[in-house]
């Protein structure tokens, strides 16, 4: 198949890609449609433009041996520009509407799914007859989580990263301990901006302050 034969529209260009980490729960997959000119259009003489769009229908979760499962109704619309055989050469075009449905392993990840981000890799065309033409794209799909930092850090439900990111992000395995060390052994902490340089003692953050003390 090749794209020469008509101006491909819809590819994500790479500065729109999701924004996914490696790892990151998602489906990718490659899929050839096989259509047809509806009448009363006339026949295809040269195929001038294909354009692609993936549009998400609805999303559900499911429970599965392997863990949960989303489940993603969405369909493909393509358009076809094409001009005929007649001394005006006129252009007429003919739109189609695919429906389609994937899943995405999402195992013991707790978080939120508020959105299915999506991305066309590539388009490509083949026209078979006057009348009958092949149209091949791959789609990459992956969900997109409720933000971490709207997730409570000492009573989060969500999937263990969640709570890793939200301590680390702290700077501390344990904030809540160094909160409660801070509390009972307030005098002996003070204001980080008393801390002389030279000076080895623990250093704490609480409520967005940061102590030296023992």
């Amino acid at each position: 198949m090749t794209r020469k034969s008509a101006e491909v529209l819809g590819i994500t260009p790479p500065s729109h890609f999701p924004q996914c980490s490696p790892g990151h729960p998602h489906t990718q997959f490659c899929e050839t449609d096989k259509l047809c000119i509806p009448y009363p259009n006339p026949d295809i003489h040269k195929l001038l433009e294909v354009c692609v769009s993936v549009i998400i229908c609805s999303t559900r979760e499911i429970c599965t041996p392997i863990g949960k499962k989303l489940v993603i109704e969405a369909k493909k619309q393509i358009k076809i520009k094409f001009s005929t055989d007649d001394s005006c050469r006129s252009v007429y075009s003919a739109q189609f509407e695919i429906p389609f449905c994937t899943s995405i392993v999402l195992g013991d990840i707790k978080h939120e799914v508020i959105q299915v981000s999506t991305a066309i890799e590539d388009i490509t065309i083949k026209r078979l007859d006057n009348r009958h033409l092949m149209v091949t794209s791959i789609i990459f799909l992956c969900p997109i989580f409720k933000k971490q930092h709207e997730c409570s850090t000492y009573n989060c439900e969500c999937h263990d990263s969640c709570k890793s990111q939200n301590n680390n992000s702290a700077g501390y395995a344990n904030p809540e301990k160094d909160y409660n060390n801070f509390q009972a052994n307030l005098k002996n902490y003070r204001s980080l901006s008393e801390w002389p340089a030279d000076d080895e003692t623990e250093v704490i953050r609480v409520d967005g302050r940061y102590y030296y003390g023992k």
